[in-house]
C-alpha cells in the first residue's frame, strides 16, 4: 500500500511532519503511543483500534515525521448524540455504531506520544485533522468528544477551537488524583 500524505506541518523546530490515514501496518506504534499517553484503565485495547481503522478508514490519521509515527487521531459518525452515557465508554464497538450518513462526528481517541509533547504540535494536528474530516464527512454538523476534567491542556485546545461543555459524566475516567474518578466533559462544536 502507497502512503500518500494527506498534508504537511512544519513545526517551530523546522521538523516537517506528514498527516495520513492509519494503515493496519501502524497498530503495533499506535498502541505505543497509547501506552504512552494513557494510564492503565484509560487505554484502549489493540482490536478497538483495528475496528475503528477497518469501520472507517478515512477518520484514523497518524502523524509522523519520517517514517516515525508521533501520533493518532481516529473518529466515528453517530447518527445523533446518545442520551445515555454508556455509548462513550471505552472500548465501545466503532462497527456497532457508526453510521456512514451520520451527521455527529465523534471523536474516540486522539493523543501525542509524551516524547513528542510539548513541540507545539497537538493544536496543529487536532485542528488538521478536524478539517480533513469536515471534507471527508461533509454531512458532519455536530463534532463530539469527550474529555478527562484533569487534561486542562487538551481541554484549552478542544475550548480555542470552538468546542463547549454540554454534559459532565462523573467518575467516567480512573483517576490517580480524584477519589472515584475523574468527569469526562462532553463536548460539541456546532
Amino acid at each position: 500500500m502507497q502512503v500518500v500524505p494527506i498534508f504537511n506541518l512544519w513545526i517551530k523546530q523546522r521538523i516537517k511532519v506528514e498527516i495520513r490515514e492509519a494503515s493496519s501496518s501502524d497498530l503495533d506504534r499506535i498502541m505505543e503511543i497509547e501506552e504512552s499517553a494513557f494510564i492503565p484503565g484509560i487505554r484502549e485495547e489493540r482490536e478497538v483500534f483495528a475496528d475503528r481503522m477497518k469501520t472507517f478508514p478515512p477518520g484514523f490519521l497518524v502523524l509522523e515525521e519520517k517514517g516515525r509515527i508521533w501520533g493518532y487521531f481516529c473518529c466515528e459518525l453517530w447518527d445523533e448524540i446518545p442520551d445515555k452515557n454508556k455509548a462513550f465508554y471505552l472500548g465501545h464497538s466503532a462497527s456497532g455504531i457508526h453510521s456512514p450518513e451520520g451527521k455527529v462526528l465523534y471523536i474516540s481517541s486522539y493523543a501525542l506520544d509524551g516524547r513528542y509533547r510539548g513541540l507545539g504540535l497537538g493544536k496543529p494536528f487536532f485542528k488538521e485533522a478536524l478539517s480533513h474530516m469536515e471534507k471527508s464527512a461533509p454531512q458532519a454538523e455536530t463534532l463530539l468528544l469527550v474529555v478527562n476534567e484533569e487534561w486542562k491542556k487538551a481541554r484549552h485546545i478542544y475550548e480555542t477551537l470552538g468546542f463547549r461543555e454540554i454534559r459532565c459524566i462523573p467518575g467516567f475516567f480512573p483517576s490517580d488524583n480524584l477519589v472515584g474518578g475523574a468527569s469526562g466533559i462532553v463536548m460539541i462544536r456546532p
